[in-house]
């Protein structure tokens, strides 16, 4: 869900980390915020209990 928005993070255990450029605007932040909390709500539809 993530690469579908054009994100790519870096998940490593229990964590994931994402990087955006040094001159990365308010805006972009939060577009990549959402993609990131749209691709967790996917992954909360595969996770039970």
């Amino acid at each position: 869900a993530c690469k579908a928005g054009g994100l790519l993070p870096f998940a490593n255990f229990n964590r994931i980390h994402v990087c955006p450029p040094c001159n990365v605007s308010d805006a972009e932040a939060a577009e990549g915020l959402a993609i990131l909390d749209q691709a967790l709500e996917v992954a909360d539809q595969h996770v039970t209990g």
